[in-house]
């Protein structure tokens, strides 16, 4: 990344920079044609002319693939090169970010520079891993790529400079403490702050440069959105995948820029959830037994929990998404005897033929799972939902298999697709309700679903949700199920079910 080259001059002295500063210190569009060799978006052109202004103050909500990034690596370019002595920020809630993202786009800049007329000025700029700096200046010219760890502010502090910029990448992530620091460097006319992140939640210092904060409502900062759909840098054929994909709330975060309205914090609502009871969402499809066990920590705070369910079709969206119809929820009891749990779901995994039995293998479940091995459990399956998703996909939209679980649970009961039998309603409806209605989330910094811990949930006075999990587990990636004989609506014979089932497990790996 460092070309090798020391240029006789410093920068600040070669006869071709103050032409140079003056065609572009104020002229953002004109640097990224001409210089980095950038055909500017209606959305890039709008960042730039608010980002070049003296002492400006913007904030971009942003969906996928607008060009943001981009935009960053090119607004740092600039106010290195065309402002002596500047000094950038580039910050990030970790320093990955930053390196494999804004730094990625300054480098690839450069490397546009160098091929054109002004590979003079590339000559006079070293990129290295944390910084870029002009040669000759590296203390005093420079861009710094910077973290904002929670609860350390302080790793902010002391930028000051006549020209001074800080570029805030993924900025609703960032805590508001860290924004205290920055804008409290910002005393000099000539300094500029300018934000960037996907909107994923409705608080905080990034929201409120949207909203009261904005100069709109008598605030300094210009917000402005980009909308993925609006963008020429996003495929029709991206947007229509998105929108299978996303769940509602979700697309409008990640595609649409905008922020969400819920205020709540939680997944779902009471009355979402009631139109699940009594509902048949199998109808004549093909269908096989799973039967999730729950396994209680043995302190009578959380319940063991056995759950049988008709599963039918593969998949998170889709024509032929996942299906599940409750049945029965045999067990329920935060006193049962472990030895005589274990019998039970035994015994309940042999009546149901070809049944994939689910444990949670953590804790209790860990002794539980190998219990049933030992008795030759049929079609036994670990629950290890604290790991992050394998597939690329759900890695885009979930923290951890226990937030894909849940957040796909409540999207399958939004969409039609989980109904409970009214047996199990009559005696266990009202706490299903209360356990489904508070499930807290947040987004992440990157707007994927965060469902908050048990451990976090304790703190917020919500009892461990023992039967939801059972619900969820279904809806975990990599789960599978046999076509029950009496399941079978086609005909088909149990083995072509489930080489078909592969099949559709195998596509979606692949993509």
């Amino acid at each position: 990344m460092r070309s090798g080259f020391t240029p006789v001059l410093p920068l600040q002295l070669d006869p071709r920079y103050i032409y140079t500063a003056k065609r572009f210190a104020k002229d953002l569009t004109r640097f990224a044609v001409e210089v980095c060799g950038l055909k500017v978006t209606h959305q890039q052109r709008e960042l730039f002319n608010h980002a070049q202004m003296i002492g400006s103050r913007v904030s971009v909500a942003s969906g996928h693939g607008t060009g943001k990034t981009k935009s960053f690596g090119i607004i740092a370019l600039w106010h290195l090169t065309m402002y002596h002595d500047s000094i950038t920020n580039v910050v990030a809630p970790n320093i990955a970010q930053v390196r494999k993202q804004v730094f990625k786009e300054v480098a690839l800049c450069l490397s546009s520079m160098r091929r054109g007329p002004y590979a003079w000025l590339a000559e006079h700029i070293e990129l290295l891993v944390d910084s870029i700096h002009i040669k000759g200046s590296k203390e005093t010219w420079h861009v710094l790529a910077k973290t904002a760890p929670k609860g350390a502010p302080e790793n902010l502090a002391g930028s000051h400079a006549k020209h001074l910029l800080f570029l805030v990448d993924e900025a609703s992530g960032v805590d508001d403490a860290h924004f205290g620091v920055m804008t409290g460097a910002l005393t000099e006319e000539n300094n500029r702050m300018i934000l960037a992140s996907q909107p994923t939640r409705n608080t905080g210092f990034f929201y409120r440069t949207h909203h009261d904060l904005s100069i709109f409502q008598g605030g300094a900062w210009y917000p402005l959105t980009f909308n993925s759909e609006e963008s020429p840098l996003v495929t029709a054929e991206f947007i229509a995948e998105k929108k299978k994909q996303y769940s509602i709330e979700q697309y409008d975060i990640k595609v649409r820029g905008l922020f969400p309205d819920k205020n709540d914090g939680y997944l779902i609502g009471a009355k979402e959830v009631r139109a699940s009871f009594g509902r048949d969402v199998l109808g004549a499809r093909d269908w096989g037994w799973i039967l999730p066990i729950d396994v209680g920590g043995g302190d009578y705070r959380d319940s063991s929990v056995m759950t049988v369910v008709k599963a039918s079709g593969h998949g998170l969206y889709g024509d032929n998404a996942l299906r599940i119809q409750i049945v029965d929820i045999p067990v329920l009891s935060n006193t049962i005897d472990p030895i005589k749990f274990t019998g039970q779901v035994h015994h309940k995994s042999l009546e149901l033929a070809d049944a994939s039995t689910l444990v949670d293998y953590g804790g209790m479940g860990n002794i539980f799972y190998k219990q049933l091995q030992n008795m030759d459990t049929p079609n036994l399956e670990k629950v290890v939902w604290g790991n992050p998703c394998f597939k690329r996909e759900n890695k885009e939209c979930f923290i951890n298999l226990r937030s894909q679980a849940i957040v796909s649970l409540c999207r399958a009961i939004k969409e039609g697709r989980f109904g409970i039998e009214q047996s199990v309603i009559d005696r266990y409806g009202e706490r299903i309700v209360g356990e489904l209605t508070r499930i807290p989330f947040d987004y992440d910094e990157k707007a994927r679903y965060a469902v908050k811990s048990k451990k976090e949930m304790r703190g917020m006075g919500i009892p461990s949700p023992d039967i939801v999990d059972t619900f969820a587990f279904p809806f975990l990636e990599g789960i599978n199920y046999i076509i029950n004989d009496a399941g079978r609506a086609n005909g088909d014979d149990i083995q072509v079910q489930m080489l078909k089932a592969a099949a559709v497990e195998a596509f979606s790996d692949l993509n």
